[in-house]
């Protein structure tokens, strides 16, 4: 499994605190467009994808363990050509429009969300996601914890800190005004090293130029 052995990523964090204890998800935050986001800051991250302007160019492409990875970074190549061009988020994030499904059932499989099967009038899919507890109680305190500027930032808490403040998650899950300042920090990349920067901002120009994403703004 190599470097992600056992580990969630920023994308399946996200996806997690997107569902509420209910086992409905907060649509208001754009769940696919954040999703997808948080895959390309991810990949940037760990330095399996480059930013090129508003383009992203394929760096690593060895398998990584990860079967969602995997083909996302075999999607990219087929688009890159030969040449491993560089592809313009605009362009490719369309593709990624499963984005959030994709890491839901991840979190399925892994035991933390549970699925209960429902119908609607008795006929429409309605399915229920029920997050487990302890995990996204863990999460959510790791997220007070870094926007109180209690724990230390680093790659992972950035990303995923300046995805819920991009997406308007940070409204959605309670946090005060002081925690809010704090994510919005993040967000605007102060004080990040350059790596950890390009990261923020790759994933933030994903957002930008996902169609139909709602991004709700700070107040």
């Amino acid at each position: 499994m190599g470097e992600y052995a056992n580990l969630l990523t920023v994308p399946d964090e996200l996806a997690l605190l997107l569902h509420k204890p209910s086992g409905t998800s907060f649509v208001g935050a754009s769940p696919g467009a954040a999703t997808a986001a948080a895959e390309v800051g991810e990949l940037v991250l760990h330095g399996r994808l480059a930013l090129r302007g508003t383009a992203v160019q394929l760096r690593d492409a060895s398998s990584s363990g990860l079967p969602w990875l995997d083909q996302l970074m075999a999607q990219l190549q087929r688009v890159a050509g030969r040449d491993d061009r560089p592809v313009q988020l605009g362009w490719w994030l369309p593709l990624r429009s499963g984005a959030f499904a994709t890491h839901r059932s991840v979190l399925v499989e892994r035991g933390v969300l549970r699925l209960e099967r429902r119908k609607f009038l008795g006929v429409l899919p309605d399915d229920r996601y029920h997050p487990d507890r302890a995990t996204r109680d863990a999460l959510l305190a790791e997220l007070h914890g870094l926007a109180q500027g209690e724990l230390p930032v680093d790659g992972r808490r950035a990303l995923l800190g300046a995805l819920v403040h991009r997406s308007g998650l940070d409204h959605a899950l309670n946090l005060d005004r002081a925690e809010r300042a704090r994510l919005r920090a993040l967000a605007d990349r102060a004080d990040l090293d350059d790596h950890v920067g390009s990261a923020v901002l790759a994933a933030e120009l994903a957002m930008a130029v996902t169609p139909n994403a709602i991004v709700l703004a700070d107040h």
